[in-house]
């Protein structure tokens, strides 16, 4: 047996998940169905259409729980019954008709009766109730991708904070020494080295951005004009990068380069210096 199509206080109910795509493939299909034979004005989807992308600008979606538009239209349709709303049943029975297709006149508009009042009455009721769960989606939609974002940044922080660390503690120890690294000219990327009495290079680094490809930074040592490869090491989209180099002959005044190359392996720079920092002389020892 077919389905009854869609009627039009069915659509207006659906409209708001229909605008962010987040119906069901058979209800996204009966409403376009029903959007393109009804005779009603639809001036719900118009503003949608432009509200709901502004709104939802440079944010990231998420994906919600599987249940979250039956615990939406459950409560909404909870706070419409409270607020003396109608009910399905009620709807159904003022349904609007749509006109003859070939009346052969306009006939007089008579004065509106208790039930035609009683149905614009519920049309206004249904409209600020489609308005409300817009505003609930738009709200869920919006505040965990924000969640999601102060996540992230609170993650890298916490990343570059560990990475930090370990540079200060190779710092601390005998013969290390103390490096700050700062971008290069119309270039990203500052941070911390320790070179250790080894030449080992501990760095932590931000604010890099993020490698794709075969891209790759490398971490160098020159000694006058001779450049030594250290490391090569990618990074993400937190900028964040903790890397520990092999040891490699550091003496004072050596540079420590990180740039940023088009492949790994190099032999030397092939690519674009990112951030230099010059080693110190070593501390002088403690005396007793």
């Amino acid at each position: 047996m077919n389905e009854q199509p869609m009627t039009h206080d069915d659509a207006l109910d659906l409209l708001a998940l229909y605008v962010l795509g987040a119906l069901a493939p058979s209800d996204e299909a009966a409403v376009r169905e029903h959007l393109a034979t009804c005779a009603l004005a639809h001036p719900e989807l118009e503003q949608l259409g432009g509200v709901v992308p502004a709104l939802l600008a440079d944010v990231d979606l998420v994906e919600p729980p599987a249940a979250l538009r039956d615990r939406i239209m459950a409560a909404a349709r909870a706070d419409l019954v409270a607020r003396g709303g109608p009910t399905a049943t009620d709807q159904a029975a003022v349904e609007p008709q749509p006109p003859a297709s070939a009346a052969p006149a306009e006939a007089p508009r008579p004065f509106p009766s208790v039930a035609d009042r009683e149905a614009r009455r519920a049309a206004r009721t249904r409209r600020l109730d489609w308005a409300l769960r817009i505003a609930a989606i738009i709200a869920i939609v919006v505040v965990g991708a924000g969640g999601l974002l102060l996540q992230r940044q609170l993650d890298g922080s916490q990343r570059f904070d560990r990475a930090v660390a370990a540079v200060l503690d190779a710092a601390a120890r005998p013969g290390a020494r103390a490096v700050i690294l700062a971008p290069s000219e119309g270039m990203q990327g500052r941070g911390l080295a320790a070179v250790a009495s080894d030449g080992t290079v501990t760095l932590a680094m931000r604010d890099l951005p993020a490698t794709g490809g075969t891209q790759v930074y490398t971490a160098w040592v020159i000694v006058g004009s001779t450049p030594t490869s250290l490391a090569d090491f990618t990074v993400d989209s937190n900028g964040i990068a903790a890397v520990t180099t092999h040891p490699a002959p550091t003496q004072p005044g050596a540079i420590i380069a990180l740039t940023l190359e088009p492949n790994a392996g190099n032999a030397a720079p092939k690519g674009t210096i990112v951030s230099t920092g010059v080693t110190p002389a070593a501390p002088p020892a403690a005396t007793s």
